[in-house]
């Protein structure tokens, strides 16, 4: 598998509870997106701020790297191996 980097912003539903954070859908490029699987989520320090990283599976079985960035409150595409 190729993972293309591309860090654009996206919309993203997500639940966030008990200090997590779980990602369930999210639109890209005019498309929705239900998260199949989450593969793992790691967290990046920077500096007073946090950017959450979650790896999944979507619908179509396409591979994606999202990311929560609590310095702008805003969510991100970072990566994607585009497979089904």
């Amino acid at each position: 598998m190729i993972y293309q980097d591309v860090y654009e912003a996206i919309e993203v539903i997500s639940l966030f509870k008990e200090g997590k954070i779980k990602p369930l859908r999210f639109k890209w490029n005019g498309r929705v997106y239900r998260i199949n699987r989450l593969n793992g989520h790691w967290v990046n320090p920077k500096g007073y701020d946090k950017q959450y990283h979650f790896s999944l599976i979507a619908d179509n079985s396409d591979y994606f790297e999202i990311m929560f960035d609590t310095a702008t409150f805003e969510w991100q595409i970072a990566r994607v191996c585009l497979e089904g």
